[in-house]
C-alpha cells in the first residue's frame, strides 16, 4: 500500500466514524437517551473485535475517541468565556437522561475543563469501559444543546477549518 493510498482509507475511515458519532449526538439530541451512543460506540467495538481480535481496543475507537476529544476541545475553547460550562453541561445530561449519565460524563469532563486536563480523559477508559465513548458522546451532546442550542451546525461551525482526526493520524 502506497503511503498516498494508507492516507486516503484513513481519512475515509475518520470520515465515515465522525459520520457515526455526529448521527449519535443528533439522535441523543432528538431523544435524550443512552442508546444512541451506546449504539455507535458498539458499531466501533464491533469493528475493532474483526480487525484486532485479541485486544479490547482497537483504531476504530482511537479514531472515535480521537475524534469526540478533538471536538470537545474545540467545545471548550469557543466557551473560555463560560467557567461553568462543565457543570451547565452535566446539568443537561442529569435533567434529559438521567442522574446515572451525568456520573458516568463526569469522569470525562477534562476535555472541557482545561488542556492540561484532557491529557487524564483517555485513562478514563479504564474506569468507564464499554461506557467510555459512549459519556463522550453524551458530553458532546450535552455542549451542542447548551452552547450550540441543540443546532449540530454550531458544532460543525466551530470544527470548520480545524485539522482533522485525519490530518492528526496522517501527518497530513
Amino acid at each position: 500500500m502506497t503511503d498516498e493510498r494508507g492516507a486516503r482509507e484513513i481519512a475515509q475511515a475518520a470520515e465515515a466514524i465522525g459520520d457515526l458519532l455526529y448521527r449519535a449526538v443528533e439522535a441523543t439530541l432528538e431523544d435524550p437517551a443512552p442508546e444512541p451512543a451506546r449504539q455507535a460506540a458498539a458499531q466501533l467495538y464491533d469493528v475493532d473485535s474483526r480487525t484486532v481480535p485479541e485486544s479490547d481496543s482497537g483504531p476504530a475507537q482511537l479514531m472515535g475517541t480521537l475524534t469526540l476529544i478533538r471536538l470537545l476541545g474545540l467545545v471548550r475553547e469557543s466557551t473560555a468565556d463560560r467557567p461553568e460550562r462543565v457543570d451547565e453541561v452535566l446539568g443537561w445530561i442529569t435533567e434529559s437522561m438521567g442522574k446515572r449519565y451525568a456520573a458516568r460524563a463526569k469522569y470525562v469532563t477534562g476535555v472541557l475543563r482545561s488542556e492540561t486536563d484532557t491529557a487524564d480523559v483517555p485513562g478514563m477508559r479504564q474506569v468507564l469501559m464499554t461506557e467510555f465513548v459512549p459519556s463522550l458522546v453524551w458530553l458532546l451532546a450535552g455542549s451542542v444543546a447548551v452552547f450550540g442550542e441543540g443546532d449540530l451546525d454550531w458544532l460543525r461551525g466551530l470544527e470548520a477549518g480545524t485539522p482533522t482526526t485525519a490530518s492528526f493520524l496522517t501527518g497530513s
